[in-house]
């Protein structure tokens, strides 16, 4: 009687607490897993939908987590509360962290570095349009993500609640600004990395975001200025610059260039190293 009491009394403590000791170890475990993201046991994220309408909050700001993980991460909150409601398997999104953009079920997230890269990303039309490239090893009509980007681009009134989401970045040093939703404007299979053309649907929103206004600055042409500067007296240099950033210099002498430049630390002038 009294051994069944006292395993009854630990049974009301285990339920009145909602959760017994294992129960809430496992949790902290999952949670600890989830975190550290270790280990990569989540769906691809072609298996899921993003949660557009909570990455809404975010529109025309920096997102909150640091490079595509971490926006990848934030459209998925739904890990978050699988963990605390006991699912088993819970892990990160998988997704090709390579790539230049990232598939969902409802979504296609494209990434754009606003300054350096291997592409020339350039805002059009004072920021109402942007270019874009696939990327990766000689892109045709028949990758699998040009042909899903103009099949949905094509036939966008037919899948309802599906949008194409541009996510750029001033530099790879500093986080993804959220640029919303993509209209399709044109694409060019014959540049190089093959170019697609888009117009940005929140526009007037964005344009009001100090966030976004400071990419459309690193793009204008005041500050893209070519600055020349004399080292020495034989050796002639050409810095162009981008937002106060070296972008790329040309250096003349003896019909040779030099590209190693270092920044004299008590002045703007530069000399060759």
């Amino acid at each position: 009687m009294t051994k069944g009491g006292s395993e009854s009394k630990a049974s009301r403590q285990g339920g009145a607490g909602g959760q017994s000791q294992s129960q809430r170890q496992r949790q902290r475990q999952r949670l600890a897993r989830l975190v550290l993201q270790r280990p990569a046991s989540g769906k691809s994220t072609k298996e899921l939908s993003a949660n557009l309408r909570s990455l809404g909050r975010h529109l025309g700001k920096h997102c909150p987590h640091f490079g595509k993980k971490g926006v990848v991460q934030l459209a998925a909150p739904q890990l978050a509360s699988a963990a605390l409601e006991g699912a088993e398997e819970i892990g990160p999104p998988k997704f090709n962290k390579y790539a230049g953009w990232v598939e969902w079920k409802n979504t296609v997230f494209l990434w754009v570095n606003a300054v350096g890269g291997s592409f020339d990303n350039n805002f059009r039309a004072n920021g109402r349009e942007v270019n874009w490239y696939v990327g990766g090893a000689n892109p045709s009509d028949s990758s699998p993500i040009v042909k899903r980007l103009l099949t949905l681009s094509s036939s966008r009134a037919a899948k309802p609640g599906f949008e194409v989401c541009l996510f750029v970045r001033a530099r790879a040093t500093e986080p993804y600004v959220f640029c919303g939703r993509c209209n399709y404007r044109g694409h060019n299979g014959q540049r190089k990395g093959y170019e697609f053309n888009w117009r940005l649907s929140d526009y007037p929103k964005l344009v009001k975001c100090p966030a976004f206004r400071e990419l459309l600055a690193l793009q204008k042409p005041a500050a893209a200025a070519a600055v020349a500067i004399a080292v020495g007296d034989a050796v002639a240099v050409r810095g162009v610059f981008a937002g106060g950033v070296l972008m790329q210099w040309v250096v003349t002498l003896d019909g040779s260039s030099n590209s190693e430049l270092r920044k004299l630390s008590s002045s703007n002038r530069y000399f060759l190293s």
